[in-house]
């Protein structure tokens, strides 16, 4: 179908609509206000509908400009999106990524994954944001996010990377300075190390004990928001941690940390999940980088 308008006709309309003014809009494309109108005309005529609401002193959209202005920023917002596919497919994979890690498990195993995946992908650039926040796609403009836990928002693409759980932790010089722990009620007397969840002390900590769940309310004189501080503070000595498996692995390998009461219990799910958006055109840059990351944390 043969339309009498172009593809910058649509792009001044939403320029226009933005700003409510065609002489401001002229003068930053370094266009006449009349050649400006003339586009708006041509749509008009062409859709046969009035855009705008014109007075000798406002421009507003009219009920059917407003109706039509978010299909038009939906499809030129896919042709964006489908633009920069071919061009990232030209140059294989590039581009910008921002990513939401959590603090422990970012810093010492997802960063070095993303070194690599960067080393096989030069022209890939990150953006991190590294907490232990719960961190919004939306609100904090990424394009993925790894967290623990099973996802809540529906809204979103979630793969799970990986099942664990917690475990809990301590030094060998804390053991051997104080009360063995033989049972976890035993916790109730130790120095507890607690991590902030959701904007309050994780202090409810619960175990599978055969088929009963136990939940301990446990104490400590150190608590955190980042999970990194709190796993320093279990490996300096000054207390017991609950952490993921996966942000002490290496320290419980080289036995800087050691597990307590293992095998008694099993301890807390904690899954590892990556979430992002759901486009039907999805940029290769991400596509490669997802499936990389399921590839080798899997």
């Amino acid at each position: 179908m043969a339309r009498s308008y172009s593809l910058q006709d649509l792009e001044l309309l939403i320029q226009v609509a933005e700003r409510g003014n065609m002489s401001e809009v002229g003068r930053q494309l370094n266009m006449t206000t009349a050649a400006v109108s003339a586009a708006i005309k041509r749509l008009e005529v062409a859709l046969d509908v009035s855009l705008f609401e014109r007075t000798t002193r406002s421009l507003r959209l009219s009920a059917a400009g407003e109706a039509f202005i978010p299909h038009l920023q939906q499809i030129l917002g896919t042709l964006d999106i489908a633009e920069n596919e071919l061009r990232n497919r030209q140059t294989l994979v590039a581009g910008e990524i921002r990513i939401g890690l959590p603090s422990d498990i970012g810093r010492h195993y997802l960063l070095a994954l993303l070194n690599q995946f960067q080393e096989l992908n030069p022209k890939v650039k990150f953006i991190l944001h590294v907490s232990d926040l719960i961190q919004d796609l939306y609100r904090d403009e990424l394009d993925i996010v790894i967290r623990y836990g099973q996802p809540k928002d529906s809204s979103l693409i979630a793969a799970k990377l990986c099942d664990n759980r917690r475990v809990l932790v301590a030094s060998p010089d804390y053991l051997a300075r104080h009360t063995p722990i033989k049972e976890l009620q035993d916790l109730l007397e130790h120095n507890c190390l607690l991590f902030y969840l959701n904007g309050r002390p994780y202090s409810k900590w619960q175990f599978e004990c055969e088929k009963d769940l136990v939940t301990l309310n446990v104490t400590g004189d150190r608590s955190a928001n980042d999970g990194e501080l709190v796993k320093r503070w279990a490996v300096e000595g000054k207390g017991v941690a609950y952490k993921s498996a996966l942000d002490v692995a290496e320290e419980l390998a080289s036995g800087t940390l050691v597990e307590v009461l293992a095998g008694r219990f099993l301890g807390q799910p904690s899954p590892l999940y990556l979430l992002y958006k759901e486009r039907k055109y999805q940029a290769y840059r991400m596509t490669a980088l997802i499936k990389y990351l399921k590839e080798r944390i899997s």
